[in-house]
Formats: C-alpha cells, structure tokens, sequence
C-alpha cells in the first residue's frame, strides 16, 4: 500500500494535478476576478493599467525565469512565483471598499515577478513531464482545475451581487474569498516533488528538464539559441497577438453588461473554460485522426474557422452597441441581450481551448536538455509583451470599437506564420541534445584525439 502511494506521488498524473491546483489558487483566482469585468471595478482604466503594468515586467522576467528553473528546479521556482503572486488581489478589496489605487499598482508589480517564475515553471511542468501519447490529456487536466477556480469564484460573485441590476462595482465581500483560496497555493506548491524523482508510467524519468549549472552569461546564449529555432519564431507572433481580444472583451463586459449579468458571466465563463479544456485535450490525444503532425493540422484548421468566425460575430455586436451604448441584462432574455452574451461565452470556450492547443503543441516539438523551461519562458515573454501592449490600449479611453477592430486585424495577421509552424510538427516525439552539452562532448572527443596522438 505504501509503495503504491508512493509511486502514485511520483508520477507524472500528480505533479500535473498538484500544478493545476496551484494554478487554481493562483492565476485562477486573477483569472476569476478579471471575468468579473476590470477586477469587479466600475471603470477599467486603473485595472487595464496595473495588468499592463504586470505583463510588462513578465515581458523581461518570463524568459529569465527560464534560467532560474535550471538552477534552483521547477518545483522552488514555482514556490517562489506564489509568494509573490497572492497580494494582487488583496489590492483590488483595497481599492473597491477604501478607493486606494498604489497598492494596486504596487500588487500589479509583485504579481509580475512572481508570475514571471510561475509560469514559466508550472508550463515546462505541464507540457515537460507528459509523454507524447498522454500529453493532450494531461495539459487538459492542468488546465481544467485551473478553471474550476473561476467556476467557484463566480458563483460567489453570482450569490453576492445577484440584484445587482445597473452597471457598476462588485460588492467588495467578493474579494474576502477568493483571497482566501489564493492563500491555498503556497501548501500546494510545496508538495510538489523534484523533477529527478517523477516517472512516467513506465517507470522512466522526466528526459530533457534537468539542466546544467550553466553561467548567467551562457544562459543568455541558450535564450537567444532558442529565439533562433524556426518553429519558435513562427509561434511568436500568436502568442503576442491570439489573445490580445481578451483586454478588449473584459471592457466589453464592464461596458454593456449589468453588475448580476457580469457575474453570471464569471460563473458560465469557467464552464466554458473547462470544456475546452476537456475537447482539445482529448482531442489532440485522439489517435483516430491520425499521428502527431495530422492531429495538429485538424486542431489548427478548426481554430483557424472558429476564431476568424467569432470575430466577423463580434464586430457585428460591437458596432451595435457602438450605436446603442446602453447595458443589457439578464431580465427578459431579450435578443440584445442573448445575441451579446453568446459570443462572450463562445469567446471564452475558443481562447481556452487555443491555450491548450498552443501548449500542446509546444511539446510536439524537438527539445534538448534544459530547454523546455527556455522554451516556455521565451513563448510566455512574448504572450506577456501582447498582453502587457493590450492592457495599455485597454487602459486609454480609446472608442470599444476601435480596439474591436484591431484585435481582430491582429488574428488575422498571425494565421500565415502559425499554420506554417503546425507544418513543422514532426510525426511523433523527438529529441536533441542541448548546444552546452554537444560542446561539452565535442571537448571530449578532442581530448580523446589528442591523448591518441
């Protein structure tokens, strides 16, 4: 029974579950307060500005945390990014209930470092320690408990501001729990075991994760190695641009909806959040639509339709309400209002499942030793530099529709180089050896031709 348990505690299964509720407790819980719409705020100007403010410093921080995770391990890495992750939301109860906008500001700083580490850890996690053939589910699993926290969060939200009916703020009792489940994640991270000592199911360790104690300086030089890789450029520009809707959408929200309808929309936002987790993470597992590199191509080609479709939708909307401003809510179930909520919630299941999707297919590539939590750091550097440059948009009084338009026009520019990097994915699992280790071997082989001589 203790051998069981044991084996059982590591394995790959539960790291990914003990990363996904880490993940619950810490993104998931700011996940859960930005559904709400701008932090639960009234405005969304100084909340644009503060997540700006966090993905600014991940833009630098992500693609060092890389680093950080081949010196100190994955699992203190994390620790680390949960320490400084939890003040943020104490901020925003700060600001809802006693109007301070520093502290915001000042948690928006904290949480950028520590998100700098955590993901660039808890992603070499999930899409590093699966195998080819469990990956999909594994990343769908991690993902999945992520999302059961703005499932909880907006039903809270939902029971405390149901009469809400008039655009506004949230109650600030909202905020007392979900602080509460943020402090959840620091015990979490904790039972996490070292890389060295997880095994797959078939008893084999975690290949590629361990890195070498490499130098600052020649860290930098893997970072920029990697930069080089022709799949990694091609991803850069929809991990800048695939979401970048998401800012625009969140002051839609504020904007058009009533206090009780943003709740309810917090709540059905989860829901749809874990069934695309579920759907592209069995669905890139799926061995009936053929190997690796043909489920990618079926995966991309219904993404490419599904987001392109939403976006002609959504414009549709937009315009609308750029004529007729006023808030809709729930009362009635008018066609306004239906028409409005649908694409939100439609919006919500297609970027989740495109998060899943993008991290799946990071795994499918060639990977070396140490450079899976590169990889992650860089791609994460990018999505931090897009969404630290769509929070500033979202923090102007720019027009709704004017950012409608763009970000639209920002999908549309990243379609040719991602379905150009899906071409790329090979048929099944394969690795490298990393470029310190190569020249390491290359040494000694010149030390074995000269000790000949």
């Amino acid at each position: 029974m203790i051998s069981k348990l044991k084996t059982f505690y590591r394995s790959v299964l539960f790291q990914i579950i003990i990363v996904g509720l880490v993940s619950f407790a810490e993104p998931g819980i700011w996940n859960a307060l930005n559904n709400l719409g701008a932090g639960g705020q009234q405005k969304p100007y100084l909340v644009n500005a503060a997540n700006s403010l966090t993905y600014g410093i991940m833009s630098i921080g992500c693609a060092l945390a890389g680093g950080l995770c081949n010196r100190i391990g994955l699992k203190w890495t994390l620790v680390l990014g949960v320490i400084f992750y939890t003040p943020y939301a104490s901020s925003l109860y700060c600001n809802n209930r006693f109007g301070n906008e520093w502290y915001v500001l000042f948690g928006a700083a904290l949480c950028g470092i520590g998100a700098s580490m955590f993901w660039a850890s808890e992603a070499a996690i999930g899409v590093g320690y699966p195998s080819e053939d469990q990956r999909g589910r594994m990343v769908a699993i991690w993902l999945g408990i992520r999302n059961l926290a703005p499932l909880i969060g907006g039903s809270i939200s939902l029971a405390v501001n149901v009469k809400g009916t008039q655009a506004g703020k949230v109650s600030y009792n909202t905020y007392l729990a979900l602080i509460g489940l943020q402090c959840l994640g620091l015990p979490f991270a904790l039972l996490l075991s070292p890389t060295e000592k997880v095994r797959r199911p078939d008893g084999t360790p975690i290949p590629h994760l361990k890195g070498k104690q490499t130098s600052f300086k020649q860290e930098l030089r893997e970072i920029f190695k990697t930069l080089k890789l022709p799949h990694m450029v091609l991803l850069i520009p929809i991990f800048i641009s695939g979401i970048w809707g998401t800012t625009y959408l969140s002051n839609y929200l504020t904007h058009y909806f009533s206090v009780r309808s943003r709740s309810l929309a917090a709540l059905l936002t989860a829901v749809a959040n874990i069934i695309g987790d579920v759907f592209i993470g069995f669905l890139t597992d799926t061995k009936t639509l053929g190997n690796q590199a043909k489920r990618a191509r079926f995966t991309w080609l219904f993404f490419a339709i599904l987001t392109t479709s939403l976006w002609i939708w959504q414009t549709i909307t937009q315009v609308h309400f750029t004529r007729n401003p006023q808030a809709v809510g729930w009362e009635g179930s008018t066609g306004r209002f239906n028409n409005a909520f649908a694409v939100f919630i439609l919006w919500k299941f297609a970027y989740e499942s495109q998060t899943v999707f993008l991290y799946w297919l990071v795994g499918t590539y060639p990977v070396q030793d140490g450079s899976m939590p590169r990889i992650v750091g860089v791609l994460r550097t990018f999505e931090s530099i897009g969404s630290c440059l769509s929070y500033a948009v979202g923090a102007t009084h720019w027009a709704n529709l004017n950012q409608c338009i763009l970000s639209f026009a920002l999908w549309m520019a990243c379609l040719i180089p991602t379905t150009l990097a899906v071409l790329r994915v090979p048929s099944s699992e394969q690795t490298e050896k990393s470029s310190i280790e190569q020249g390491s071997e290359d040494n000694e082989s010149g030390k074995h031709v000269v000790e000949k001589v």
